[in-house]
């Protein structure tokens, strides 16, 4: 995921790593799509850490694998559950995009599969050779920080109850995450593209696209026609979308090309996989509610903070939450507040600039 999911108010006191946590805290499991398709996912998508899907895709000669963990330790899970899937080496890894969630353990494939070549769009090479990559050296810091909060949030009495069950599962799982994410390194594609590559397979040929900016600058989706399974990477995430850094317009332009395949499933890059369009739809619904709502005002030039008190998405953000006291806390904090912002800037052509991860 991209952004943060909250500001600790005040100092924060140190969260103490727990090793020996870290294993339970970026647990995976997996689930067959299809007969050469299976999802390698985290069982609670809407608590932290939050971790990308992972996709394996089994071909002829070897396994075609789509992100690889957030975590040195979410990169051991990973790797254990496609050893049970298949004894075939791992020849191609895939990154959907640059955010950590979805590659920080990516150096367990390297030892697992040495001779693995790794694959991203030009841009998430940049990205994640550049700035918006170094918050990987204070990551464990913030986790911290966000356990701290966490533990705060879950016991004081005007949080609703339900929140407050979100806020303790994270508070209790902080020792692990803030273990997990100490040391990390970035390994960027060793194989770069700008629009399209095929890795052709007689039994599951694979194409990479770029189908054009969205959640990043350099969203890649992963096509496994034979099998009509179409993974999206952050672009599509459930139950509550991500939005940090993101291109409302382009954004909604790629979800309809995405719209665009003869899919049977799609696998979002976290949560549940689909298997028609109406997530998507809602999600186009909800991007353009934004812009519409944010766009006159930011080229009227009312101030940003004017803006957020003037707009009313209540009833979008229910579509996404419904009653779920948990998921409102996460909603404005992973989707609407970053978007906003995002279309405001959009509105004033100034530009997004891609950050942290």
């Amino acid at each position: 995921m991209a952004g943060g999911l909250l500001a600790p108010a005040g100092p924060a006191q140190a969260v103490a790593p727990d090793p020996s946590q870290a294993a339970q805290v970026f647990a995976r499991r997996t689930q067959a799509v299809t007969d050469r398709v299976h999802l390698i996912y985290k069982p609670d998508a809407v608590t932290p850490p939050f971790e990308g899907n992972v996709v394996v895709i089994e071909q002829s000669r070897g396994l075609v694998v789509v992100d690889a963990g957030g975590s040195p330790a979410a990169g051991r899970a990973v790797v254990a559950e496609i050893r049970k899937i298949s004894r075939k080496p791992v020849r191609f890894l895939i990154y959907t995009h640059y955010h950590g969630d979805h590659n920080l353990g990516a150096g367990v494939f390297r030892a697992a599969w040495p001779s693995v070549t790794i694959i991203s769009t030009a841009k998430t090479r940049e990205n994640m050779t550049g700035p918006p990559m170094a918050y990987v050296a204070t990551y464990a810091k913030s986790y911290s920080d966000m356990a701290d909060f966490a533990a705060k949030a879950a016991a004081d009495p005007k949080v609703p109850e339900a929140a407050r069950e979100g806020w303790a599962r994270t508070a209790t799982g902080g020792p692990g995450m803030v273990a997990g994410y100490a040391n990390l390194a970035v390994y960027p594609a060793d194989v770069t593209f700008t629009q399209t590559l095929s890795l052709p397979d007689a039994d599951a040929p694979v194409d990479v696209m770029f189908l054009g900016r969205g959640n990043t600058d350099g969203d890649a989706v992963i096509w496994a026609p034979k099998q009509r399974v179409l993974a999206s990477g952050d672009l599509v995430v459930a139950p509550v979308p991500y939005a940090a850094h993101t291109y409302p317009g382009d954004w909604i332009a790629t979800l309809r090309k995405l719209e665009g395949f003869d899919f049977a499933y799609l696998v979002p890059g976290h949560g549940a996989v689909m298997t028609d369009r109406a997530y998507v739809e809602k999600l186009i619904a909800a991007l353009q509610t934004v812009r519409d709502q944010v766009g006159a005002l930011a080229r009227a030039d009312v101030p940003l903070d004017e803006v957020r008190k003037r707009i009313d998405l209540k009833a979008m953000q229910a579509g996404f939450t419904g009653d779920d006291a948990w998921l409102k806390t996460l909603i404005s904090g992973v989707f609407t507040g970053d978007l906003v912002a995002n279309a405001y800037k959009e509105a004033r052509g100034e530009t997004v600039i891609q950050g942290k991860g």
